[in-house]
């Protein structure tokens, strides 16, 4: 059982990947089913809101549906964070696992674990299910010691009451083995879908990048730099923004495109952000060279249509908007998140590492706008990576035989009890 607070069609890059993971763990004998809530305030998207999840109060079970085919049950959870929202959730998840399913039961947990949440996992755990958690994205960890002190043995003690710990980042596993956590911490990489992301390979792929370019109005022979993501302070597109303003002078005819849905939209404390971010837009005097495109299912199709992809933000954990791009063809330039590793390949090798500020980044675009050359290598090096290290079928088969020892594990260990 996947389990989130929010699932499709919320978006948030951790539940988007394990939704891509459903159909393969289907095809390797998993039975999968889906336990979510409904998101807060500032995480909806406007599919969200159309959904009518929000004219029942909390508390209550939505109607039963299926996503990719396999049944997902969602509970109508509280606006805001805080204790009644927690005990909704984690009630929700033991309800579920109460009812008749495989006997190797094992619950992935995906997003938002809290300290608080330690009894509900302990309840799961004397059930006779696995649990694991998967952690997707470098801890926000305060800077001053005394917040990390008191922090820390909450987090350790939740993050030790699973059986086991899934990270996408070797930075992250040694994060969490430097924190005193003591459970078993495996580190599968994310994993790419070749078949679906990679470059234009046929006339069907070739008309789609065209369709792509005139929904948007962008002539084939101007340039797009793309990003993909939610647009949120943390993502850093502003600092991507001040740099192409920068190329504007010597490259008029280029374009951002912003991929993902804009979180300002919705979480009233994003406003400032989002109006200062509309306002260093205007000031380019070619905001008709900037495009949105909002929550899409079909991002293959956008970076197929771009030049080159930049990733700007603070914090991460292996973020497979660059693998993607990177399998797609595209030359990547990338900021020094913290959290960054191994994990999207070595650096001036496979993609471009710049300092995070407009000047530095705007330098290394016109690097790659000038030198087609360049451009070509570092796609190809990048490429070459992806389809050597990040082939997501691998993945596959880590989780499964990983869900499948701790399944078996876990029902032994049931049967000891019994008897």
């Amino acid at each position: 059982m996947l389990a989130s607070p929010h699932f499709y069609p919320t978006y948030g890059g951790a539940q988007n990947r394990y939704r891509n993971y459903i159909p393969g763990f289907l095809e390797r004998g998993l039975e999968v089913q889906v336990l979510t809530g409904t998101p807060l305030i500032e995480e909806r998207s406007e599919s969200d809101l159309l959904a009518n999840w929000y004219d029942v109060e909390p508390g209550q079970w939505l109607p039963p549906s299926t996503l990719d085919g396999v049944p997902l049950h969602r509970i109508r959870l509280p606006d805001t964070k805080g204790p009644l929202r927690t005990k909704l959730y984690y009630d929700a998840l033991l309800n579920a696992c109460k009812q008749p399913c495989d006997p190797q039961l094992v619950v992935q947990l995906l997003t938002n674990i809290r300290p608080q949440a330690a009894p509900w996992l302990r309840q799961l755990k004397s059930s006779g299910a696995a649990i694991l958690y998967s952690v997707s994205q470098y801890p926000k960890w305060p800077k001053k010691p005394i917040k990390r002190f008191l922090r820390l043995p909450g987090y350790r003690n939740v993050y030790n009451e699973f059986d086991a710990l899934v990270t996408n980042s070797s930075s992250i596993k040694d994060f969490l083995g430097g924190i005193g956590v003591r459970t078993r911490i495996e580190y599968i990489p994310n994993g790419v879908n070749l078949a679906r992301f990679h470059p234009v390979n046929s006339s069907q792929e070739r008309e789609e990048s065209a369709e792509v370019r005139r929904h948007l109005g962008i002539p084939d022979s101007h340039k797009i730099i793309v990003i993909v993501g939610a647009i949120m302070p943390r993502k850093g597109p502003e600092k991507v923004v001040a740099a192409w303003q920068r190329v504007l002078t010597q490259y008029p005819d280029t374009h951002l495109l912003f991929v993902g849905p804009r979180s300002d939209i919705h979480d009233p404390k994003l406003k400032p952000f989002g109006l200062k971010l509309s306002q260093l837009i205007a000031s380019s005097g070619a905001s008709d060279k900037v495009h949105f495109t909002g929550n899409i299912e079909n991002v293959e199709d956008y970076l197929r249509a771009s030049d080159i992809f930049i990733l700007a933000s603070d914090r991460e954990g292996t973020p497979n908007s660059v693998l993607e791009a990177m399998a797609s063809g595209l030359p990547c330039l990338v900021t020094p998140y913290i959290g960054i590793s191994s994990g999207i390949g070595k650096a001036n090798e496979h993609y471009q590492l710049v300092d995070p500020n407009s000047e530095a980044i705007a330098s290394k675009l016109l690097a790659l706008l000038q030198n087609v050359s360049f451009r070509s290598t570092l796609a190809a090096s990048g490429r070459a990576f992806v389809t050597e290290h990040m082939d997501q079928q691998r993945t596959l088969d880590r989780y499964v035989e990983l869900y499948r020892e701790l399944g078996e594990q876990a029902l032994c260990e049931r049967r000891r009890k019994q008897q």
